[in-house]
């Protein structure tokens, strides 16, 4: 598949690493020295137990007009940053393409696809503006919860911490093929991604266990 990584950071650059490992046609969108990085050596994991892997067989760019259109795209920058990637995103999201946004907790389109009352209500604390719910095709959108721990360590270099796990689930809690690809290709990858009909629950799991821990 091609996959676009918006966001070579520690979660974008570990999942990408990890695919492109596995075969998977990578584009990292990224930007600075991590984009440098990248570009020149590639992009470097090191794993729990020190041993490390090199992705050199990936492409690097700044230009997402020159990256095209892609099978998957994964946002993978912090919630506040996604809105400065709208006008670009066009350029690498077609009509079949699956946006998988990985930002932590509650996401810009919780309530779309919801049902009751509550449906179609925009998330004001991290869609201010309502850019994203009316930029991004929703009904392109694959949930995900990110439960990884990773660290950029250095331009070009992730350092994986532990876990493996990134559950998916369409909005509306639809069994879909798009879902199950998407699955087996993290699977590929080494990554736990079981397709769930309620990814919302998964959501409040991992932010009660934050709450918990943290």
């Amino acid at each position: 598949m091609k996959i676009a990584i918006i966001g070579a950071g520690a979660i974008g650059g570990y999942l990408g690493a990890k695919l492109a490992l596995a075969g998977e046609a990578v584009t990292f969108l990224a930007r600075g020295a991590n984009l440098q990085a990248i570009r020149q050596r590639g992009i470097k994991l090191v794993a729990a137990d020190g041993s490390e892997q090199v992705a050199r067989d990936v492409i690097a760019t700044d230009r997402y007009a020159d990256a095209g259109v892609h099978d998957v795209v994964v946002l993978a920058m912090k919630a506040h940053q996604v809105e400065a990637v709208l006008p670009d995103l066009p350029h690498v999201v077609g009509s079949d393409t699956v946006i998988v946004p990985m930002q932590n907790g509650i996401p810009f389109w919780y309530f779309h696809a919801h049902g009751g009352t509550l449906a179609g209500t925009p998330v004001h604390s991290v869609d201010p503006t309502g850019a994203l719910m009316t930029s991004i095709p929703l009904a392109q959108v694959l949930g995900c919860v990110v439960y990884p721990a990773a660290e950029l360590a250095a331009p070009g270099v992730v350092r994986h911490i532990e876990g493996d796990r990134f559950p998916i689930g369409e909005l509306d809690g639809s069994p879909s093929a798009r879902a199950a690809r998407v699955s087996e290709c993290f699977a590929r990858g080494g990554l736990k991604a079981p397709v769930l009909a309620d990814i919302r629950a998964e959501m409040w799991l991992k932010l009660w266990g934050n709450l918990t821990f943290n």
